[in-house]
This record gives structure tokens, C-alpha cells and sequence, in this order.
């Protein structure tokens, strides 16, 4: 299991992909099998070591179907694994969009 984001979002909301998931996937030739996991944020925040409450009936995981890399590049496979992601994640969950329609995901970085 990996996780394309390479580390926790600090709001809940799915953040920019790293690249090296889908360039490793892409040269062994395997597929990637897209897991949603809806609502981690509100039994784990981001900013917490432990959980903060129980996930009994909040907690969601869908398994998607496997995406074979055959003849895609690894941007192709950035896309089609966030729409997987983002078809089974709450709307509180979703990058948040700019007025010119690109996301502007709160990366954590202060450099901008």
C-alpha cells in the first residue's frame, strides 16, 4: 500500500500527488488498485498523533478497480487515479477550486 500524497492532509482534503508511486507502477507494469478512504480527517486529524474519536460508523474504504498502466504515462495514471479517488470521496474531502477553475490544495508549504 502506498499513499500518493506522501504524507497526511492537514484539512482532510485530497492534496497534489508525488510522482513517484506512478513512475514505479508504469515500469514494473503493474496496476494500481485506488483505495478512497472517507473521513480519516475526522477520527485522525492530521495534526494528531492518536485518534480523537472512535471511527466506528464514520470510516468509509473503497476499493476501486485495478487501473492498468499498459500504454498510459504516468500523468495519465495521476488522473485516472485521482478521479477514482475523488468519485467515492465527500465533497469535504475535495481539493478546493480557484476562480480560474485550477485546485489550489493547501500544500503546507509557506514558500508560496
Amino acid at each position: 500500500m502506498a499513499f500518493p500524497e506522501g504524507r497526511r492532509s492537514p484539512d482532510g482534503r485530497l492534496m497534489d500527488f508525488k510522482g513517484g508511486l506512478f513512475s514505479m507502477a508504469v515500469k514494473a507494469k503493474v496496476p494500481i488498485v485506488p483505495l478512497s478512504i472517507a473521513n480519516t480527517h475526522a477520527v485522525m486529524p492530521g495534526i494528531g498523533f492518536l485518534p480523537v474519536q472512535s471511527g466506528k460508523g464514520k470510516l468509509r474504504v473503497y476499493v476501486h478497480e485495478p487501473i492498468e498502466v499498459d500504454g498510459k504515462n504516468e500523468d495519465e495514471m495521476v488522473e485516472l487515479v485521482r478521479e477514482a479517488l475523488l468519485r467515492e470521496l465527500p465533497l469535504d474531502q475535495h481539493p478546493l477550486v480557484g476562480l480560474e477553475g485550477e485546485l489550489a490544495v493547501n500544500d503546507g508549504d509557506d514558500d508560496e
